[in-house]
């Protein structure tokens, strides 16, 4: 049987993000299957390695074959390790795996030399990345929007020089190394026709890029609702995510304030809940922004009570102000059959498209009148649900990867499991 390693800069057991999230369901559904299938994944750098592993521990064991390397940092300019012997240790785990099929979900934490050893290492082996944003086109941790907090719609050595602070040419020789790293798959996927054309402008020759959007499990039918049920929900809006300042936390909770601020009250009261961040978290991000009185902080959630929680509601707010690819929160929203509120740039604007609400990016007012459009009008909630299509599913997910990729699952001699090997 074919064996398929499955590698993520991070490891969802200890950090909940989209690109992580889809590879992992992505080995779960293998595994469930009957694959030959393993998952590999990483810290985050020093300070997530010295929170969960000992002194000397290398690789935490989620299960015989779901691990977490000990991630000990590397240079985001380049995708390499400072330290050689920190890129040995991956490289040979990595290679010791003896996979038929790698496909990384990214190269963080497991480094571009990585990734050409284990190449040169296994020549016969299919060699997969997903795309999941812009770390090989922008140095700036990958979101192309310049350090004055505008967004960037193109690399170029000089724009980026400005903005990162390092000679033109260091942009010019790090293009070709993440062009030439690029090349080394066999397969390169993109969740969203945004990234793919991001690329391709980029310098990725068109065609060379398959678009499948990442895969979520998901109830097959969802109960009818009262126009009761509509009215009510027609008032309750959420966040779900992080308190990091490209989320738009910020955005949102201002633009609840202007709502606040006008002096008609709503026949229907205004509710936004906030669900991944606390009020505190809040706080040490945003110290001198007051909190409206509609805005309520739920805090952490579990990752798979998510579309349940967001049935409650009438409508989700995404207001990132970077180019996000393809949140995996739009794709629970979407299971959850409950429309949303979007930035209208990237793939929020591609991914809701038909069936949600978009207002201008990083404009509190324009997010008002957006809430406002909506609120209390259980015709308009009816309406925009109805225009809601489910996600691709895992089972069609996998369907699609094996023909992008062209993988085809055949019986082999089985081969042995995991051991230490010296250095290719």
């Amino acid at each position: 049987m074919s064996r398929t390693v499955i590698v993520s800069h991070s490891h969802p057991n200890l950090r909940y993000g989209g690109g992580e999230v889809a590879a992992y369901r992505q080995f779960e559904h293998l595994l469930a299957l009957g694959q030959d299938v393993y998952f590999v994944g990483s810290t985050i750098g020093p300070e997530d390695s010295a929170k969960f592993f000992g002194a000397s521990q290398q690789i935490i064991s989620f299960g015989p074959r779901d691990f977490c390397l000990r991630g000990r940092g590397m240079d985001s300019f380049t995708m390499e390790h400072a330290q050689v012997q920190d890129e040995d240790w991956i490289f040979e785990f990595l290679l010791a795996l003896q996979g038929d099929i790698y496909h990384f979900h990214h190269f963080w934490n497991i480094g571009a030399g990585t990734i050409r050893r284990l190449r040169a290492a296994l020549p016969q082996a299919k060699f997969i990345c997903t795309l999941h944003e812009l770390t090989a086109i922008c140095a700036n941790h990958g979101q192309m929007v310049k350090r004055s907090g505008e967004l960037c719609y193109a690399s170029t050595e000089v724009a980026c020089a400005a903005c990162v602070a390092r000679p033109p040419i260091d942009f010019v020789l790090r293009k070709t190394r993440m062009l030439d790293m690029l090349a080394l798959f066999d397969h390169l996927l993109s969740p969203s026709e945004f990234l793919r054309l991001r690329f391709e402008d980029w310098g990725i020759a068109a065609g060379r890029i398959a678009v499948i959007e990442n895969g979520l499990d998901h109830p097959q039918t969802l109960a009818p609702e009262t126009e009761a049920q509509l009215l009510a929900k027609s008032g309750r809006f959420a966040f779900f995510g992080q308190a990091t300042p490209t989320k738009g936390l910020d955005v949102l909770i201002r633009a609840a304030a202007l709502i606040e601020a006008q002096d008609d009250a709503p026949a229907i009261p205004l509710s936004i809940e906030i669900h991944g961040v606390d009020r505190d978290s809040f706080a040490r991000m945003w110290p001198d922004l007051e909190i409206p009185a509609c805005v309520h902080f739920r805090g952490r959630y579990r990752p798979q009570d998510c579309v349940t929680i967001m049935r409650g509601y009438g409508w989700i707010i995404i207001p990132s102000v970077w180019w996000e690819n393809s949140p995996v929160v739009i794709q629970e929203a979407r299971a959850a059959g409950t429309p949303m509120i979007a930035s209208d740039i990237g793939g929020m604007a591609e991914k809701t498209e038909g069936w949600g609400v978009q207002f201008r990016v990083a404009d509190p007012a324009a997010l008002a009148s957006a809430i406002l459009s909506v609120h209390g009008d259980p015709q308009a909630l009816a309406d925009h649900k109805s225009r809601i299509s489910a996600p691709l599913d895992l089972s069609g997910f996998a369907t699609e990867w094996a023909e992008a990729c062209a993988i085809a699952f055949t019986e082999q001699q089985e081969k042995p499991h995991i051991g230490r090997r010296k250095r290719a």
